[in-house]
C-alpha cells in the first residue's frame, strides 16, 4: 500500500511539473504553439498532454483559437503576474510609513493583505523589544482571529463574509470568537470604527491592532498593524498606539492615490479624519 501511494505521488508530481512546463512554455513563445509543438517541447504522452492543456485552459491559465486549434497563455496568467506585481509595489510604497511606525511603537509591524478567509503576511518589521511575538514573511492566519485579518475581512463582501462565518470557526485559544453572530458584530465594529483589535484570539498573550490601507478607487487592498505581547498592549498604551497605527494605514493609502482620511463609515467609505475612541 505505502509503494502504491509513493508511485501516486510520483506521477502526480510528474504532472504538475509538465502542466508548469506548459505554461512556462506559453508564457515565454511570444505566440501560439499548436499541440504537436508543446508535446515535443514539453515531452509526455500526446494524450496526457491533452488532458493538461484542457484543465488549464478550464482554469483560464490557457486559450486555445477555434479557427487554428493553437494554445497560448491565457487572461490567467496575467492577473496573477499583476497581482505579484501588485504587492511589490504595495511594499515598496508602504515601506517608509512601516519603518515609521515600528519605530515610534517599538512594536512588530506587519503589512497584510486578504486572500480566501485567510490574512498573509507579506512584509514585516520586528520589535526591538527582547520579548516579541513572533511570526514571518508569507505566514497565513484565520482572518477572523487576528487584527490584520479582521481589518480586512470587515470589508470584503457580504457573500465573502457570510461564505468565512458558515464555514469552521475553530477556537485557537480560550479567547477564540467562535460565534458566528458575534463575528458578525465584531466586523461592524471595525468598520464604524475604523480599526481592529485582537487580544489573544489566535496566540496566548498575544494581541493586536490593524487598519485598513485604501487604493485610488478607495477600495480596501490591505491593512496594516502591530503584534505585540499583551503585556505592553495595556490601556495605558492602548490609544496612543490604535492612533499611530491608523494614522500609518491612512499615510499608506494616500501614498497609494487613496482617501487621506480614516475609514469610519459602516460602509467602508471615507470618513472623518478623526481618530475613533476606543471600545
Amino acid at each position: 500500500m505505502l509503494l502504491m501511494e509513493q508511485r501516486s505521488n510520483s506521477s502526480n508530481g510528474g504532472q504538475l511539473d509538465r502542466a508548469l512546463d506548459i505554461l512556462e512554455l506559453l508564457v515565454r513563445s511570444g505566440g501560439p504553439r499548436g499541440l504537436t509543438e508543446i508535446v515535443e517541447s514539453v515531452g509526455g504522452p500526446k494524450a496526457t498532454v491533452h488532458r493538461l492543456l484542457t484543465s488549464l485552459q478550464a482554469r483560464g491559465y490557457v486559450t486555445q483559437d477555434p479557427r487554428t486549434a493553437r494554445y497560448s497563455a491565457g487572461v490567467r496568467c496575467f492577473e496573477l503576474g499583476s497581482m505579484w506585481a501588485y504587492q511589490l509595489d504595495l511594499r515598496s510604497v508602504a515601506a517608509p510609513h512601516l519603518s515609521a511606525l515600528n519605530r515610534d511603537t517599538r512594536e512588530t509591524v506587519h503589512l497584510a493583505v486578504y486572500d480566501h478567509g485567510d490574512v498573509v503576511y507579506v512584509d514585516k518589521l520586528e520589535s526591538p523589544h527582547p520579548i516579541v511575538a513572533k511570526s514571518y514573511v508569507g505566514r497565513r492566519c484565520p482572518a477572523t482571529c487576528v487584527a490584520t485579518g479582521r481589518a480586512l475581512l470587515a470589508y470584503e463582501t457580504r457573500e465573502e463574509i457570510a461564505s468565512v462565518l458558515d464555514g469552521p470557526l475553530p477556537a485557537y485559544t480560550r479567547d477564540s470568537i467562535t460565534d458566528p453572530e458575534a463575528l458578525e458584530a465584531m466586523l461592524a465594529r471595525v468598520r464604524e470604527q475604523g480599526f481592529a483589535v485582537n487580544h489573544g484570539g489566535y496566540r496566548e498573550e498575544v494581541g493586536g491592532l490593524a487598519a485598513p490601507i485604501r487604493d485610488h478607487t478607495g477600495r480596501v487592498v490591505a491593512s496594516v498593524g502591530i503584534c505585540l505581547p499583551e503585556q505592553r498592549f495595556g490601556p495605558d498604551r492602548f490609544g496612543a498606539l490604535r492612533d499611530r497605527t491608523v494614522e500609518c494605514a491612512v499615510a499608506v493609502s494616500a501614498a497609494m492615490g487613496g482617501p487621506g482620511s480614516a475609514v469610519t463609515s459602516p460602509a467602508g467609505r471615507p470618513g472623518a479624519a478623526a481618530m475613533p475612541t476606543a471600545p
